[in-house]
């Protein structure tokens, strides 16, 4: 049993990454993760090691190729995911035991002893916590692992759940999540809404259309705070003559594109069309919303496309689910939801779709919640008050 010294790969000198790497390359990550493997070479075979480290290997995606060495041929026989709280104010602790040897079938017991890993307890209640043998006990085949992309030590997704990444179709494959412009300078080109005449914006436009016109300022989706099926429309972006101004900004300031501005305003043919969006960094849960067309999409407002409304509409149900939050979270454990982890979501089909119906009544419930404050560029009023003055009338 051993407690390695921990140092991320950021904060090691030249010398000390170069030989991790030439030694090392499945743990080059951090010298944990280095110390799992030169702790492995050193017990014979059938033998069993143990640790206690940080839980980031479990998910990350720069510790992959280690999780993929472990599953293949490693057995892990259980694990005591402890969360905050044994060593203070800590990033976490997990404790292990390894069999020098593949599972060949063999089942591993884990246990999560925490609710939410952001909460630091006491080292009397994690020690508590574990004494109840019943609590946030699982038993799984690490091989079920080697279905989800990343092969995440996810121990705590129930057997269908895990088997929905092999059973369901990835999101990629049948829409285009897609990221989008980075201005390079926001102070200059985006504004709020109010802080331009509506003579100057062009709203629901087309790319044809808003490139057509003479106008100077276009809806902007910069994602934004949580809120899901509709809303999070307050911002403008100059895109006059095709966004010739920021593209040429684009070109002064990086030389090293060599005049290629799609490198940083990405996807510009899906500008202006309709999409589902949400927002790339959240604190919880993701929220996915609706837009219609007429918006230009920043990187951090990242947008899906498909080929219809109702195809949109569907993957707005999903998205907005609690199935897809807890494929997320085994997915995205830092809560930053990148293009590529939500075109791994896994979409199965099920018997009682959600209908374009029911969904539009969600998303023209949330507008009309957006639209009820003045910062909306659709405020009609504010709903307590017109429904007072409909009262009066009658």
């Amino acid at each position: 049993m051993t407690n390695p010294p921990y140092m991320g790969a950021k904060n090691m000198s030249p010398d000390l990454s170069d030989w991790l790497g030439k030694n090392y390359p499945d743990g080059k990550s951090d010298l944990m993760t280095a110390f799992m493997l030169r702790t492995d070479s050193l017990v014979a075979r059938s033998g069993v090691w143990a640790m206690i480290n940080l839980p980031s290997w479990m998910s990350l995606k720069s510790f992959e190729s280690l999780r993929s060495w472990l599953i293949e041929t490693d057995y892990l026989i259980t694990m005591a995911h402890l969360g905050r709280g044994v060593f203070g104010s800590d990033f976490g602790t997990v404790a292990f035991c390894i069999e020098k040897s593949a599972a060949r079938g063999r089942q591993g017991v884990y246990r999560r002893l925490f609710e939410r890993h952001v909460e630091v307890r006491s080292v009397a209640r994690i020690e508590s916590l574990y004494r109840d043998e019943d609590y946030n006990r699982f038993v799984v085949d690490q091989k079920s692992f080697t279905h989800i992309p990343g092969q995440p030590i996810v121990y705590w997704l129930s057997e269908k759940m895990r088997a929905a990444f092999s059973m369901g179709k990835p999101l990629g494959e049948i829409a285009e999540p897609r990221q989008g412009l980075a201005t390079t300078d926001n102070a200059r080109f985006t504004r709020s809404w109010w802080e331009v005449g509506n003579a100057r914006v062009g709203y629901g436009l087309t790319r044809e259309e808003a490139r057509q016109s003479a106008l100077r300022w276009f809806p902007y989706n910069k994602g934004g705070e949580f809120r899901r099926w509709y809303g999070n429309q307050e911002l403008l972006v100059c895109w006059q003559e095709d966004g010739a101004e920021v593209c040429q900004t684009i070109v002064c300031k990086y030389p090293y594109l060599n005049g290629k501005y799609q490198w940083v305003a990405k996807n510009m043919d899906t500008y202006f069309l309709p999409s589902v969006s949400w927002s790339k960094v959240s604190s919880g849960a993701p929220a996915f919303r609706l837009y219609p067309s007429g918006f230009v999409y920043d990187v951090a407002g990242t947008s899906i496309f498909a080929l219809d409304a109702e195809a949109l509409s569907g993957l707005l149900a999903f998205g907005d689910s609690q199935v897809a939050f807890e494929l997320l979270v085994a997915l995205a454990p830092t809560l930053n939801y990148e293009v590529g982890q939500i075109s791994s979501l896994p979409v199965v089909p099920i018997k009682e779709e959600p209908t374009l119906e029911q969904v539009g009544h969600l998303v023209a419930t949330s507008k009309d919640d957006w639209d009820s404050y003045e910062t909306s560029w659709e405020f009609g009023g504010n709903l307590l008050v017109n429904e007072f003055r409909a009262l009066t009338v009658r």
